[in-house]
């Protein structure tokens, strides 16, 4: 009698618990007509957005929709499409949403977050990525990017094709590999590993942060790093040579070309180095507050 008593208690206690699990986790999906080289919006507040590239005219959203987010709206019109996570006006908390969307190659990518992460891949227009509490990932191609982050890294991924990179992460890390064209990038309590397979600008700030370079500079580029805090490595070769000027207020200088630096004050702290390599053809300035500096003609 208890053991049957109990059969249907158990029953409902099941039944009630998948009922939660389907309202906190519901799937939406849907597929909009779109311009192959139109901009697409997306915002979202909690949990990941991957966007991909592929070959049709379409948008295609789905997202696994947790507690707390009311719905996600999609709108397409004269060549804008925008997604937008929607919370309940009453909500007091973030509702976390998984967004998987896949968009005209050709599209222009404007996506902003809030402790969420971002991953972007095989789109080759213009893009825009900003996110707070959250990790940035993207491939570029042969178009402008601006990634920016607070509290979060980013690693972009080229292949070659110059484009003009606009960088910027505050408590977070920068990594870029097979970059090329123009780069502008700021870091505030993150290190920067960059390498570029061909520069023509180079400018970089950071805060509390290391700076470690490889790559080649084109005739005529520019490459210009200042460090409050942190070493700055500098390996560049360059198809016509370099002229150099680097200076530190408290750090050593080194090279692999065998030239040593000079202080900048009899009396003062401080160390300078200049010069040129080859044919000059390119001009490099390095400059650090406090730490070391390491410059090399060889990547």
């Amino acid at each position: 009698m208890r053991s049957g008593a109990l059969l249907p208690t158990m029953m409902i206690a099941v039944l009630a618990s998948a009922a939660a699990c389907g309202a906190s986790d519901r799937v939406f999906e849907r597929q909009v007509a779109a311009d192959p080289r139109g901009v697409v919006e997306i915002s979202n507040v909690s949990g990941r957005i991957k966007v991909s590239g592929w070959d049709r005219a379409q948008v295609s959203v789905r997202g696994e929709l947790g507690a707390g987010v009311d719905r996600i709206d999609v709108t397409s019109d004269h060549g804008h499409t925008v997604i937008r996570v929607v919370l309940p006006s009453y909500s007091f908390r973030s509702g976390s949403v998984d967004l998987r969307v896949q968009v005209p190659r050709g599209s222009e990518l404007d996506v902003s977050t809030v402790s969420a992460d971002v991953t972007s891949t095989d789109v080759q227009g213009v893009q825009r990525l900003k996110t707070v509490s959250g990790e940035i990932r993207a491939d570029i191609a042969q178009s402008d990017v601006e990634a920016k982050t607070i509290s979060g890294d980013i690693a972009l991924s080229g292949h070659g094709q110059p484009a003009r990179l606009h960088v910027s992460t505050v408590s977070g890390s920068l990594r870029l590999e097979h970059g090329a064209g123009e780069l502008e990038a700021t870091a505030v309590s993150g290190g920067l590993t960059l390498r570029l397979d061909s520069a023509r600008s180079v400018r970089v700030r950071t805060t509390s942060g290391d700076l470690r370079f490889e790559g080649k500079l084109l005739r005529g580029a520019s490459f210009d790093a200042e460090s409050v805090s942190g070493e700055l490595i500098v390996r560049a070769s360059a198809e016509a040579g370099f002229d150099y000027e680097v200076t530190t207020l408290s750090g050593d200088i080194r090279d692999c070309f065998n030239v040593e630096s000079e202080r900048t004050s009899k009396y003062g702290p401080g160390h300078r180095l200049s010069g040129t390599r080859a044919a000059g053809g390119a001009h490099v300035r390095l400059k650090t507050m406090s730490g070391a500096v390491e410059l090399c003609d060889r990547d």
